[in-house]
């Protein structure tokens, strides 16, 4: 056997072995189907992988729908079957998860790698260091925020100068909106009573106010609710509501069969139309106790990583956040949508978009969902089971009763 060929021999074997080696790192998101961010998350990955030949990561996006994600986070961390990396839910969710000690603190690193940190706004990290109730958790980061949000509502300016309405700033005008729309034949709201997550916040925060809004099953949410059976009872909503699904409504606004829609900055994206739309905030209601400017927003998702599986595979997990929170990378799921919780410079922002940033810089306070409050599984009870309050078969006072027992229960 010649010297070339056991060369060649050898070459071919630490060749094999390299590729054999690779270190596979598991990524849960929600960036998958029809979610905004889904092409640019896949194309991130790919750039990864070409930076980082020894690394392949390992796409396990699941739906936020149905509360997949939900199920899947809390199982696998549950079971032991973490994943390396995660872009998951802030706040109640994240409980499950902090429980187990298997996640990953990045206050060190913000620390340590300025060049890295200085980039993120602080009032964004600010949103997502943990301040829940589970003992020497509370003041640490657990999770990097990149996509921040607001919720709003969503006005086709179009359809309402050629009807010569007027934006619908005050509940008033919002009521004459509703009425000249319908008899127009277009739906007033396009708005979803089983994916009704939008809807109940922005009503109970209209209600409320803030302080209202962020304290669990205040008088003032029994009054959010039943503006929304006002709504309903109104026809403001599609006829098929109580099973509409968000993405169906969502279409319907998209495609001027709608003027108006209660949703989030991550449909700025999907707008066909993001010239003659508005973002705006929800109007307050009559004896409603928001600031007209008071908003639903923030930084509701970050960036987790195992503590473990980061350490077995030599850093690479945080190395890939790191990696995807840079200026570069979050200028392109910003160019879709959403509020940066990361300085970047974001070319042609539409006037759709822009209108949504003022809105939030212009706003008085912002308060995270109430999903963030309260026990997940009791909200996720509150919305559907909100159709019965809007038909009259549950007064809203029965249904919060009920989501707050779930919630005390869950504690």
């Amino acid at each position: 056997m010649s010297l070339l060929f056991l060369v060649f021999l050898l070459l071919f074997s630490l060749f094999i072995g390299s590729a054999q080696e690779k270190i596979k790192i598991r990524a849960v998101t929600y960036f998958t189907g029809e979610d905004p961010w889904t092409n640019v998350w896949q194309n991130v990955i790919k750039e990864f992988m070409k930076k980082y030949p020894n690394v392949e990561i390992i796409d396990e996006a699941t739906p936020t729908a149905g509360d997949l994600i939900r199920t899947k986070m809390k199982t696998d961390f549950a079971s032991g079957n973490e994943p390396d990396v995660a872009f998951f839910f802030i706040g109640a969710d994240a409980e499950p998860l902090l429980k187990t000690g298997k996640v990953y603190t990045w206050d060190e690193d913000l620390e340590k790698d300025k060049d890295w940190s200085k980039n993120f706004y602080k009032g964004a990290l600010e949103f997502a260091r943990y301040k829940g109730s589970i003992k020497n958790y509370d003041g640490k980061i657990y999770a990097l925020p990149t996509i921040g949000f607001y919720e709003g509502l969503f006005v086709n300016k179009d359809l309402f100068d050629k009807y010569n309405l007027e934006l619908p700033v005050t509940w008033d005008k919002l009521l004459k909106a509703i009425s000249v729309l319908k008899a127009k034949n277009i739906i007033p709201i396009a708005g979803s009573i089983l994916d009704s997550y939008y809807l109940i916040e922005t009503l109970i925060l209209s209600a409320g106010g803030p302080e209202g809004h962020n304290t669990p099953f205040h008088p003032s949410w029994e009054t959010g609710l039943n503006y929304i059976k006002r709504l309903y009872l109104l026809n403001a909503f599609p006829k098929d509501s109580l099973t509409l699904k968000d993405e169906q409504a969502r279409e319907l606004f998209y495609n001027k069969k709608a003027g108006m829609m209660i949703n989030g900055s991550w449909c700025v994206g999907g707008l066909k139309d993001k010239v003659n739309t508005v973002i705006m905030p929800v109007p307050v209601i009559l004896g409603g106790k928001a600031h007209p400017t008071d908003i639903i927003g923030g930084f509701g998702s970050g960036w987790y990583v195992s503590k473990e599986l980061n350490e077995k595979k030599n850093g690479i997990p945080v190395k890939f956040v790191k990696y995807i929170t840079s200026p570069e990378v979050e200028a392109k799921f910003i160019a879709i949508g959403g509020v940066p919780a990361i300085k970047c410079k974001v070319e042609n922002v539409s006037p759709a978009a822009q209108s949504g940033y003022d809105m939030m810089e212009k706003a008085r306070t912002v308060s995270m969902p109430i999903d963030a409050q309260i026990n997940p599984e009791a909200f996720t009870y509150i919305r559907t089971n909100l159709a019965y309050v809007v038909t009259g078969k549950k007064t809203a006072k029965v249904l919060l009763s009920e989501a707050r027992k779930i919630h005390e229960e869950a504690k």
